[in-house]
């Protein structure tokens, strides 16, 4: 049971009940501090009690002094007109009433006496009731003054919970992290060890095949030499000249080289596909509530027939994009669906799930064709490249993984340093990527090497929540939670362009954003449940929507120019069309 000393402090109080026994400190504070005045008060009141007496009082007085006055005038007309008649008892009555005015004049000067007095207590008590009063008014003030610093700290009290709830969650984050890291430093001790062995037998081998390739290089100089010594002694006999020996040079033999295209000058990809006209959607023509726990990620199919979302309640549903009817639902998740995505043939779904894994389902039969397991944390991120014969995923242990969909394993590890928020292959076979992270940075990869082609740093204050890249494959959008957009030129690493606006604030840590089909414009989704429109040819936020009442956690472009998918943390999808060319 806690105890609280006199200064408020819990005395065995546990971390989690802190605020609690400070709240119930300041509470008792505040009735102590509200009560000192109540003597105050029940004093005022007694004295207004008091005076309230004396004021009846001397109402008493003053008649008793009128009906005093009166006797006496009638007496000292009685006087004189005993005076007028002058016999003894008239002389003798007179004396009686002289001395009975006389007394009455002495009862009337103590009632004057007594109400001086009474005028002199009255003007006392007036002044002790005005400086009550003005107490009083101060006490007020006083009492206005800390009903609303306790109105200020009870709203205080009120975030608390939810500071709390955000410290719990990065606690937990934090903790994730360490043991990812402690997994992380183990398997990274295994593969130095397994290194180190393999380096020790490839070191072996390449001496024996060297002394090899040395013995066969000897016995081909050998024969080159005395097939020279041969053709130059025929030579001699035809023509009777004696040829002294050349210098003799050997060809080595050197191993053809892997070249790598170098930062900076990679090609620009395009996606070769007939957009039709692009329009901003402002209107919702459907707005349908599909799912039973939070969706955390939408994507268009690449014909535009079809949309997908994944949710918390451990399915990825599939839709029309033209009546919003469910046509699938796919199931087979252990945990949360963070991430969803179609092939570019539309036949198969990536969903990437908190459970660690990463599936693939075969739209045709609704099953799981892959379960790609692995990552030892969440996995936030699973795209196909081009030709779909790979699935690269990110995951919050700070890896990220290419997986052989015809093996049907795992034939590339990049250890990436932060947690991988979101990861995007940069050409159709899928030998560079980009990934966004929650240290805030944007990292390219080239998957043949495992090695980084570029870091940028500093581009963003908050971590990054989405990549995407253009139709053209010439920019990378980020989206991040410092509120801003950033456009990436990928010929120069570059920032091109900053997208930002007053009411635009990133809803969610995988809150993702997109590309128009055609580049020229980007859409994303607020806190506020607004859909914000830049138009980048022109640098300027172009076009707001507003549907959503509650945080967006991803928008998708539908590649037929005039449709965009929204989805909601309160689980509701809206089908945008329509609107400005």
């Amino acid at each position: 049971m806690s105890t609280f000393s006199p200064t408020g402090a819990s005395a065995n109080s546990t971390p989690a009940g802190n605020w609690q026994g400070d709240l119930l400190v300041k509470l008792l504070v505040r009735d102590r501090r509200e009560k000192a005045f109540t003597d105050f008060v029940e004093s005022y009141n007694s004295l207004v009690q008091k005076l309230g007496k004396f004021a009846e009082r001397n109402t008493a007085l003053e008649l008793s002094e009128k009906s005093a006055t009166e006797k006496y005038s009638n007496l000292l007309r009685e006087v004189d007109v005993l005076r007028e008649q002058g016999s003894p008892s008239n002389q003798k009555r007179t004396a009686e009433l002289e001395q009975q005015i006389q007394t009455l004049k002495e009862e009337l000067a103590d009632l004057y006496k007594t109400r001086g007095q009474n005028a002199q207590r009255l003007l006392d008590m007036n002044d002790i009731l005005r400086s009550h009063e003005e107490a009083a008014k101060k006490n007020q003030e006083e009492i206005r003054r800390l009903t609303e610093i306790n109105q200020s700290l009870s709203g205080k009290v009120d975030l608390h919970p939810q500071a709390i709830r955000e410290k719990e969650v990065t606690i937990q984050l934090l903790q994730d992290e360490n043991a990812t890291l402690q997994l992380e430093i183990g398997k990274i001790d295994e593969r130095m060890k397994d290194l180190e062995r393999e380096n020790g037998q490839l070191l072996q081998r390449w001496l024996k095949k060297m002394n090899e390739e040395a013995e066969k290089m000897n016995e081909a100089n050998q024969f080159y030499e005395s097939a020279l010594e041969v053709h130059a002694k025929a030579l001699e006999f035809q023509s009777g000249v004696v040829i002294v020996d050349k210098e003799f040079t050997p060809m080595n033999n050197v191993p053809k080289s892997i070249s790598f295209p170098e930062a900076g000058t990679g090609t620009i990809r395009t996606r070769g596909k007939d957009f039709g006209p692009v329009i901003i959607p402002t209107a919702v023509v459907k707005k349908i509530t599909p799912h039973d726990g939070e969706i955390h990620s939408i994507a268009s199919s690449y014909d535009g027939n079809m949309f997908a979302t994944g949710s918390a309640d451990k399915t990825i549903k599939i839709f029309d994009s033209t009546t919003g009817q469910v046509k699938q639902t796919l199931s087979g998740s252990i945990q949360s669906i963070m991430h969803v995505s179609f092939n570019n043939t539309n036949e198969m779904v990536a969903g990437a799930s908190n459970d660690n894994a990463a599936r693939l389902w075969h739209l045709k039969t609704g099953r799981i064709r892959l379960t790609l397991t692995g990552h030892v944390g969440k996995v936030y991120s699973a795209r196909f490249n081009g030709d779909s014969t790979k699935v690269i995923t990110g995951s919050h242990d700070r890896t990220i993984k290419v997986w052989d969909l015809q093996k049907g394993y795992c034939i590339r590890t990049i250890f990436s340093f932060s947690s991988c928020n979101d990861v995007v292959p940069l050409d159709d076979e899928g030998t560079t990527l980009v990934s966004g992270h929650l240290d805030n940075n944007l990292r390219f990869w080239d998957v043949r090497s495992g090695k980084d082609i570029k870091e940028l740093t500093g581009i963003h204050l908050g971590q990054i929540t989405s990549v995407s890249v253009s139709p053209d494959g010439a920019k990378v959008l980020t989206n991040s939670r410092d509120n801003t957009l950033k456009i990436v030129d990928l010929r120069t690493y570059d920032v091109e362009q900053t997208l930002h606006s007053d009411g635009y604030k990133t809803g969610a840590n995988w809150a993702r954003a997109c590309f128009s089909p055609d580049g020229r414009y980007v859409a994303a989704g607020s806190l506020d449940g607004t859909i914000f429109y830049w138009n980048i040819q022109k640098s300027k936020l172009e076009k707001t929507t507003k549907d959503h009442i509650v945080p967006i956690c991803g928008v998708s472009w539908s590649p037929r120019g005039g449709q965009l998918f929204s989805a909601d943390k309160d689980r509701t999808v809206c089908i945008w069309s329509g609107g400005l060319r």
